[in-house]
Parts: C-alpha cells; sequence; structure tokens
C-alpha cells in the first residue's frame, strides 16, 4: 500500500485549505456565492498539489530536467503503478474525469477550467458560476482525500494545533454540503445518542446576541456546534 500524505505535507495542506472553509463559510452564512471562483480556483489548484505529493511518495518523478512534468504524464505514472490498488486508480479516475469533464468545463458559461486557471485571466473578470458547481467541486475534493490519505481527519482531530480545522471542516462537510444538522452517535456500551447541530445557537450567544460572521467561525472552530 503506498504511503499517505507526509507529517509536512499533511500541515501544509491544513494550512491552505483552512483559510478556503472560511471564505466558504463566509458565502454560507452570508446566502451568496461570492468567493465561489476563488474557491473552485484554489480547491483545483490544492488537488494537483495533492496527487502530486502522493506521486511524489510512490517515487514518481515530478520533474523532467530542469521542468515540471505535466500533470496528466504524472496521473498516467499512477494509473501504471503496479503497488497502487486497482480500487483507487479507478476513483482517481473518476476524480479526473469530473474536473476535465465538458461538465466542469462549464459549457453553458463563458469560460472554461482552462480561464479558471489561466494566471493571465482574472477570476474576478469571469462569468459568475452557480453555486451548485462549487458544492460539487468541494465534495470532490473530499473525496480525493479520504482516497489519497484515509487517515487525514483523524490526525487533524488528534492534535490540538490543527483541532480548530477539524472542526471547522466536519461543520462545513456536515451542514453546507450535506445538509444534515443532526447525526447519531454510539457511545461505549452501545447506547446511540442524536446530536443536533443548532444553527439559531451559533448565530447567537448565550444571551441571545447575535454573532457577527466571523465571531459564528471562531465559535465553529472551538467545536461549539457540538454541544448536546
Amino acid at each position: 500500500m503506498p504511503r499517505s500524505l507526509t507529517e509536512s505535507e499533511r500541515e501544509a495542506l491544513v494550512i491552505r485549505w483552512r483559510r478556503i472553509l472560511i471564505l466558504g463559510l463566509i458565502d454560507f452564512f452570508n446566502g451568496t456565492n461570492d468567493f465561489g471562483k476563488l474557491i473552485i480556483k484554489e480547491l483545483v489548484d490544492m488537488r494537483e498539489s495533492v496527487i502530486k505529493a502522493y506521486a511524489r511518495n510512490l517515487g514518481i518523478p515530478l520533474h523532467s530536467g530542469s521542468r515540471w512534468r505535466s500533470f496528466s504524464d504524472i496521473l498516467k505514472d499512477i494509473f501504471n503503478n503496479q503497488s497502487v490498488p486497482t480500487k483507487i486508480k479507478d476513483k482517481l479516475r473518476d476524480i479526473d474525469n469530473f474536473f476535465t469533464s465538458r461538465q466542469f468545463s462549464f459549457q453553458q458559461l463563458s469560460f472554461s477550467l482552462k480561464d479558471l486557471r489561466n494566471e493571465e485571466t482574472h477570476y474576478l473578470n469571469l462569468s459568475d458560476l452557480p453555486k451548485e458547481t462549487t458544492i460539487r467541486v468541494w465534495r470532490m475534493f473530499y473525496k480525493l482525500i479520504t482516497i489519497i490519505d484515509p487517515n487525514f481527519f483523524d490526525y487533524t482531530r488528534d492534535r490540538p494545533e490543527t483541532r480548530d480545522f477539524y472542526f471547522l471542516q466536519d461543520f462545513f462537510k456536515k451542514v453546507v454540503l450535506e445538509g444534515n444538522l443532526k447525526e447519531e452517535i454510539t457511545k461505549h456500551g452501545g447506547k446511540v445518542l442524536v446530536r443536533i447541530i443548532d444553527l439559531d445557537k451559533i448565530r447567537r450567544d448565550e444571551e441571545g446576541r447575535e454573532r457577527g460572521i466571523y465571531e459564528m467561525i471562531e465559535f465553529i472552530k472551538s467545536g461549539g456546534y457540538l454541544d448536546f
């Protein structure tokens, strides 16, 4: 079984991902998609970075001479690597097909994925994206991480310096991506408890004062949304 991300790669991913989660939560609480294009651009870049790190840990070269190898060639080497299980290869192909398909190339919009990533094209000058597109990309990125590094989220939960990230992504995944405000938890002894995420308790403090967006985000980062 190939190695997951290294500790330094995990830490670098947390730092970058944390910032994007905050933008996603600002949009969620504002009921907007103002940061959609920036979020998608960052997630696409992070996707390539994660796959390149995975390839490097497999011993696949990322450079040819003094130049970066093409991302497609790096992916081909992963697919041809005998140490990578077929199940993982199939899932990575599905994700790659999503990111390179016409569905993701915004065929009904005035620009493509290539335009979004072109350094000469400022994303603010591009057409707005449907919120549904942003959500689909988020979900695909989560899927990628669970494939590449299945223990990543446990790692971030168990370390004090990354626990705030774990709470941010946990809330974001459950509430924003899945729309779940309720979950069942099995405690030791087989007792099943139902945990409810109460958005009203996030929006207002114990005295009924309305929190600002950044206050709500700080509350989530502290794990306050997990109170029964």
